[in-house]
């Protein structure tokens, strides 16, 4: 079961404070893979801009300044301004995506993962907010404490993490704050 069907189970079940611990295992783990890819993506980054700016260099004689120089109002202007751009996408698009097809799916891959992360870090936060409040209610300051250590922990160390998280649960199920499975 990956962490982000966890998060849900427990939210099913209306246990928020175990969702948003699941949901911070599930930020972690995006966040290493993240880390992990970034030296490649920059590559591939660089790779592609090093290609767009090669492929804009490239552009036709037509786009020259003296061709600007002889337009005289600026309805020709705007209609030039709008064929120079059309062209220049026409041939980076051209360029780019026969040349470049794995760079782009690997931005995308990239991409996806920040978006999965940002996302479970927002749910974390949530989650965290909401059942914070039920904590304070129940005077439950050793939970508030244990959840917040997992929640202000940083994404490299994943062996403090998931000691911080068995003592986290812990405190949650003393505290009986498990919900519909207590």
């Amino acid at each position: 079961m990956n962490f982000r069907s966890c998060a849900r189970e427990y939210e099913r079940h209306h246990e928020i404070a175990a969702a948003s611990l699941a949901y911070k295992c599930m930020e972690v783990a995006y966040m290493r893979v993240v880390y992990s890819k970034h030296y490649s993506i920059n590559r591939d980054q660089n790779e592609l801009q090093s290609t767009l700016q090669m492929a804009l260099q490239g552009e036709s004689p037509s786009s020259s300044a003296s061709d600007v120089d002889n337009l005289n109002n600026q309805a020709a202007m705007d209609k030039f301004t709008l064929l120079r751009g059309a062209g220049t996408h026409v041939a980076c698009n051209q360029v780019i995506s026969a040349r470049h097809r794995t760079n782009f799916v690997h931005l995308l891959d990239f991409t996806q993962d920040v978006n999965y992360a940002m996302e479970a870090s927002r749910k974390c936060q949530s989650a965290f907010a909401a059942a914070n409040m039920i904590m304070e209610e129940a005077r439950n300051g050793e939970c508030i404490t244990s959840m917040r250590r997992v929640i202000d922990l940083s994404f490299h160390d994943v062996d403090e993490l998931v000691g911080l998280v068995c003592t986290a649960m812990k405190a949650i199920s003393c505290a009986h704050l498990g919900g519909a499975r207590d």
